[in-house]
């Protein structure tokens, strides 16, 4: 993971801000002192040593990257980007651990360092009161105590809030998010001690009967069935930093703004330094950089909500010589493999934490319908070989500068619509083609899929264009956002102008490609140029045989 820089230590050190750029960075620098010159043959005093005194804490630059760990994220982490702007009421930042088994980084802006300092005593305080309820590493926790096998008959409130909301997402997510899992986690653990990996057909069984098992955590005496034991770390620290962000909110609300990260997950809320919402970097899962990489392949700007990121690089079980994930999946106990990153923003902390969860082990194409499905939460969904996947509304949380913007006409963005019809062909063993479209520079760059349809991975290969671009480095997340093939018939789809990882691309030549291949058939490949501008015009091609006609038309809202 990408190393925190001395300025996010909670160091006494004065900071000074490296060479100006997009994104700054701070390295420490103690008070200067000059060497002291040689004397001459004649003997004189010693030269005077002066030290430079630190600016006054108003006029000190307040600048810099933080980079947020996320344990369990791998290379998956997020960079807190914080302008450069030197001013009266500049952020308070701080940096402690170990908290909760990792770093907590929390900012304040809009207030003094006393205050600032005694809002960072509340939040610990918080977080060591809901640790002593949730944590599943303590052996007097109340949730240790509960997977001891003790009944509770008059629960602490926080467990009983975490385990509905386990309970609520494992049903949201079809099982691909499960707190039920502590014991197939600790026989992981037990197989990392003694070398040898779990029998995999008893692994399956117990997973199973792990489902299956009955448990109502709004009883009025909370006690787990047999063989189950809950592991709440994919949702406690969210809902710990909601807690925390919540009672520092109530208990100081003259601040501006606060940003509160606890190994790789955010809460926030206001304003940073630079009255803006508060900066996040999103880092590349593919090409991590240990001193934080702050340009990252994301930019975001959060005024109110929350940030958590998920993926499998560098945590998880080491049996012999082979490495598995972290992330088991519930279905069968096993660690997911060839398995996607994942970065969520939502309305709360819980929420995001989750769903970051749940969107490694769910196919990338149900994942996203889930996300869509929720207000005001969003998505990028990374697979393994770096292939990025955005939400619908994943380009409304980017930073408007590094968003980019779409045509538009009288203030109005436009889309691309795109009509394509599959022919009805006479053959005795007809079967529905495998179709893929997708948008590309003139060049032949790929920017933006569209649509795959065909879902057995076997078969994709035959769409060779597309499987050079999209599949053939990255199988599985292709699979993942296969949908299953359609039936003779018009359908539509659409562009909204913006890349695979919710960028706006420039106005400019692009080309509709669309590729079919059909079993006991043959196979096609149309390629229809467009101008893509808030001037574009509407432009059709219709191919031979298995691809029909294909219209495109620019529409803007006001259209």
């Amino acid at each position: 993971m990408p190393a925190r820089t001395a300025a996010c230590r909670g160091t006494s050190t004065p900071l000074r801000a490296s060479a100006c750029s997009s994104a700054p960075t701070w390295t420490a620098t103690a008070r200067s002192t000059p060497p002291m010159r040689r004397p001459r043959r004649r003997r004189r005093p010693p030269p005077r040593i002066r030290t430079r005194r630190p600016p006054p804490r108003a006029e000190r630059p307040t600048g810099g990257t933080k980079t947020m760990h996320a344990p369990g994220a791998g290379a998956w982490g997020l960079v807190l980007a914080c302008a450069m702007v030197p001013h009266a009421g500049a952020v308070e930042r701080f940096h402690r651990e170990p908290v909760l088994g990792t770093s907590l980084e929390l900012q304040v802006a809009g207030t003094d360092a006393a205050t600032a300092q005694r809002m960072l005593a509340e939040a610990l305080d918080e977080i060591a009161r809901q640790d002593a309820v949730l944590s599943g590493w303590r052996a007097d926790s109340a949730l240790a105590r509960l997977n001891a096998g003790a009944a509770d008959a008059d629960p602490p409130a926080a467990l009983r809030e975490v385990l509905v909301a386990c309970e609520q997402w494992r049903a949201r997510t079809a099982g691909a998010f499960s707190c039920r899992l502590g014991a197939l986690a600790g026989r992981w653990r037990q197989a990392e001690a003694e070398a040898a990996l779990p029998e995999r057909t008893a692994l399956r069984r117990a997973a199973r009967a792990i489902d299956a098992a009955r448990f109502d955590p709004q009883a009025p005496a909370l006690a787990l069935p047999d063989g189950v034991r809950m592991d709440v770390d994919g949702l406690a620290k969210g809902y710990i930093l909601d807690r925390t962000l919540e009672r520092l909110r109530a208990r100081f609300p003259q601040v501006r703004g606060i940003a509160l990260d606890i190994g790789g997950d955010g809460a926030y809320w206001g304003e940073g330094d630079d009255g803006r919402p508060w900066p996040v970097v999103v880092a590349d899962p593919a090409a991590p950089e240990d001193n934080g990489d702050s340009r990252g392949i994301a930019r975001l700007r959060v005024r109110a909500g929350a940030v958590a990121a998920s993926g499998h690089s560098s945590r998880g079980y080491r049996v012999g010589r082979r490495r598995f994930s972290h992330i088991l999946d519930p279905a069968d106990g096993w660690p997911v493999v060839y398995a996607p990153s994942a970065t969520v923003v939502a309305p709360d902390a819980a929420t995001a934490d989750a769903l970051a969860t749940a969107l490694t082990v769910m196919p990338i194409r149900d994942g996203l319908a889930l996300v869509d499905g929720l207000p005001g939460v969003a998505a990028l969904i990374v697979g393994e070989q770096g292939v990025p996947f955005a939400s619908a509304r994943w380009s409304e949380h980017l930073d408007p500068a590094f968003a980019g913007t779409v045509p538009a006409r009288r203030a109005q963005p436009c889309r691309l619509q795109v009509d394509y019809q599959i022919p009805g062909i006479e053959a005795d063993r007809y079967r529905n083609p495998y179709l893929a479209l997708w948008i590309a520079r003139a060049d032949g760059t790929p920017v933006r899929q569209l649509l795959v349809l065909g879902d057995r991975g076997r078969w994709l290969g035959e769409l060779p264009a597309w499987w050079r671009h999209y599949g053939r480095n990255d199988p599985a997340a292709a699979q993942g956002i296969a949908r299953p093939t359609r039936r003779p018939g018009a359908y539509r789809v659409g562009w909204d102008g913006r890349d695979d990882a919710g960028r706006a691309v420039a106005a400019g030549a692009y080309v509709l490609h669309a590729q079919a291949a059909r079993e006991h058939g043959g196979r096609e490949s149309l390629h229809l140029p467009f101008d893509w501008s808030a001037q574009a015009r509407a432009a059709s091609a219709r191919g031979h045989a298995e691809i029909g006609r294909i219209d495109l038309r620019p529409v803007c809202r006001t259209d």
